[in-house]
């Protein structure tokens, strides 16, 4: 029996999974060769149609059909299952994960990655030295300011080149709600991924592995989760958001915040949503590190005529226009997509990304790939979450609060050897 891995499934990052699910296209790897006529994709929650577009658009440039089939995120396991049983697996899949399932079916995109510059913090090899997926796109977590509220107040915030620690950020916030009579200064996504980014400005590394094969978080992490209870306080944030799921989005929605920590994928929904006053995306703070957590999903390809349409998705004039119609932040080096909306706001994005500290930027991603390539069935319940919950909630210390999350981080990403 091989190893078995328990793993995390990252909280907030953007769940979209594909898996072919008829015989009528691709089928089992192997089935269709490099020069195969039709091919199967499939895929979920396609922003603007941009992989519908990619899918016409290869027909068009190679005369291979291209069947599509979206798949809803809740029937994301039964249907990969399903599909690996009936030896029909698609030719090409955008996956949040790979699976022990069927990974040993995956085409080794080593070529592809090179060629095309794939972004490198977010490549890793197989125990047998492939590398069997690439990011399909990327999303980061960000700052979102109200400037009404700013300009009204006359309090100023950095430029893209600027900075400001987090002392200096909840300055600002107070005088904004001294000055315009905001109800809160702040929401944050009451999400692990958006915590890890928090605890990374404070100068963590986060969740890592240590000299005696323990996982857990350094004394950097203890001091941003004091400081985050420190303003969760029903001032400055609400404690309702982390404490009973209250919507911090239409809490920011309503006018009445100042600043919101959530991402990007916010801006297509702020774009035509928020009307009653004007936003942008601003630096975020660094105490000292400026860092931002990525998400991603993976493309992955289970013949040679997938691995091809790969090698084709990911040329530069593809790639750009398939991130410039679906607003996706791009997973390659030296792509730069101009976005319709809010193009401003992008590039900081961008910025962000080449300007964080890259030991953190993926390691959440990148620390379950690693598991998942050896094997991992991975949990979707994420300790960081609940254990802070129940610090800001008074039920536990942060020492105690920091503990529950090592033994827990440790107790699902050690390797079980028994055979």
């Amino acid at each position: 029996m091989p190893r078995i891995i328990r793993r995390f499934l990252a909280a907030g990052v953007a769940v979209v999974s594909i898996f072919a699910l008829t015989a009528c296209g691709g089928g089992s790897k192997g089935n269709s060769g490099a020069d195969a006529k039709e091919i199967t994709l499939t895929y979920s929650d396609d922003q603007n149609n941009a992989y519908k577009t990619m899918a016409q658009k290869y027909t068009k440039d190679t005369g291979v059909k291209v069947n599509i089939m979206e798949v809803p995120y809740a029937d994301l396991g039964t249907k990969i299952a399903n599909a690996a049983k009936a030896d029909d697996l698609p030719d090409v899949a955008r996956v949040p994960q790979i699976n022990p399932v069927w990974s040993d079916q995956l085409e080794d995109l080593t070529n592809i990655a090179d060629n095309h510059n794939a972004m490198k913090s977010l490549l890793r090899k197989s125990p047998d030295g492939k590398i069997l997926t690439i990011a399909s796109d990327l999303t980061a977590v960000g700052l979102f300011l109200n400037t009404t509220l700013f300009d009204k107040a006359g309090v100023s915030y950095p430029d893209p080149d600027g900075s400001w620690t987090w002392e200096e950020f909840i300055a600002a916030l107070k005088k904004v709600q001294a000055a315009t009579g905001a109800k809160y200064g702040l929401v944050m996504d009451a999400s692990s991924h958006r915590e890890r980014s928090f605890l990374y400005q404070f100068g963590s590394k986060g969740v890592r592995k240590h000299a005696d094969g323990s996982w857990g978080l350094d004394d950097k992490a203890k001091t941003a989760l004091e400081f985050l209870k420190s303003i969760d306080d029903d001032k400055i944030m609400p404690k309702s958001v982390w404490a009973s799921n209250e919507d911090p989005s239409a809490l920011f929605k309503s006018g009445q915040v100042a600043a919101y920590y959530s991402g990007n994928w916010q801006i297509a929904d702020f774009n035509t949503s928020i009307t009653s006053f004007t936003w942008k995306s601003v630096i975020m703070p660094a105490s000292p590190t400026k860092a931002t957590n990525v998400g991603t999903n993976y493309m992955v390809a289970l013949s040679p005529a997938g691995k091809k349409f790969l090698d084709w998705f990911y040329s530069k004039k593809n790639y750009t226009a398939f991130c410039e119609q679906g607003n996706y932040l791009p997973a390659l080096n030296d792509i730069t997509p101009k976005y319709a909306n809010h193009n401003e706001d992008m590039e900081l994005y961008q910025k962000i990304i080449r300007e964080s500290d890259q030991d953190v930027l993926s390691r959440q991603v990148m620390t379950q790939l690693e598991l998942a390539l050896k094997g991992a069935v991975l949990p979707s319940q994420d300790p960081m979450k609940d254990e802070t919950i129940k610090y800001l909630s008074d039920e536990q210390d942060v020492d105690t609060t920091v503990a529950n999350m090592n033994r827990l981080f440790t107790k699902s990403y050690t390797v079980d050897n028994k055979q």
